[in-house]
């Protein structure tokens, strides 16, 4: 077996579709066929249940093959984007994996900067921090910028670049505006304009208020921070937010923000790459922007 039927199995796997593994890879279907056969005859055992591909469901041996075929390909891959960088290539690619708080807030002004110093094909994957770890982990990410609790993976390195918790928010009006110190029963005179139940913000809420004795007065339940971010700038209530993603709000002086009382600090967020992996030049320029960037928005909380 040769490094293109491994590639022709794995997009198979993952696409499904004979006609998109042949446009992929810019081959006929026919030779995308070819090139099945020939892997199950080297291989000696059959990897597909169905002899005519047209629904794709691994036997036990195709799954043994599929775990190994895919780190393969997304190392070559990795081999040739590296190459590529140190050859200063135009068609150089740095991927990068985010959650959605860095992505939303903080990476777009951070991407363009990087994009207009370095001519790199810039690639953002948003998904949830265990599926951008496992990605790194298996060469078929560069780098992740992850809210995390506490990440531990011994192949990982995680550098901390700003904490993630909870912050509350109100209208720079508003009496909290005018208090030094703010302490767990002080929140309870004013209606909370809540993130919608069962999000994950909401919980850490909940069981902070349980915790403290505060009965809140919901002013309005409301799905995104963006939108709960609005009602609270109209001082119809106060929020608990990510204080990452009100780096733009404090420096128009539409919001004012304080620490939770008594809050223990939960997430972070955190710059994340393979510890094997070659750094190459244009890694190491990304990774020195993120700590650098990150570093200067941390003054403004």
């Amino acid at each position: 077996m040769n490094l293109q039927q491994l590639k022709v199995f794995v997009y198979v796997v993952e696409l499904q579709k004979l006609y998109l593994v042949a446009h992929k890879l810019n081959i006929t279907q026919p030779t995308v066929t070819f090139h099945l056969n020939k892997l199950q005859e080297d291989a000696g055992i059959a990897l597909f249940h169905t002899k005519t591909y047209h629904v794709i469901k691994l036997t036990e041996a195709g799954k043994a093959l599929y775990h190994y075929a895919s780190q393969i390909v997304a190392l070559n891959e990795e081999m040739l984007r590296t190459l590529d960088d140190h050859r200063g290539s135009e068609t150089g690619r740095l991927l990068i994996g985010s959650t959605h708080t860095p992505a939303t807030y903080m990476l777009p002004s951070l991407l363009s900067d990087f994009k207009q110093q370095h001519n790199l094909l810039l690639s953002l994957d948003v998904k949830p921090a265990r599926y951008i770890m496992e990605k790194i982990k298996y060469f078929e990410l560069d780098v992740g910028v992850i809210s995390h609790t506490s990440p531990d993976d011994a192949d990982l390195i995680f550098e901390p670049l700003m904490k993630d918790d909870l912050v509350i928010i109100f209208h720079p009006e508003h009496p909290l505006a005018r208090q030094s110190i703010v302490h767990p029963m002080d929140l309870q005179a004013y209606p909370l304009v809540a993130h919608e139940e069962g999000s994950s913000s909401r919980t850490l809420i909940d069981q902070w208020a349980e915790a403290h004795g505060v009965q809140f007065t919901h002013a309005i339940e409301i799905s995104g921070s963006e939108a709960l971010k609005s009602i609270v700038r109209l001082n119809l209530g106060i929020g608990m937010v990510s204080e990452a993603s009100i780096i733009q709000e404090l420096q128009k002086g539409e919001l004012k923000a304080c620490p939770i009382p008594d809050w223990t600090p939960v997430r972070t967020i955190y710059a994340v790459r393979h510890r094997n992996k070659l750094v190459t030049p244009a890694l190491s320029l990304f990774w020195h922007m993120l700590v650098t960037s990150f570093s200067a928005r941390n003054e403004l909380l």
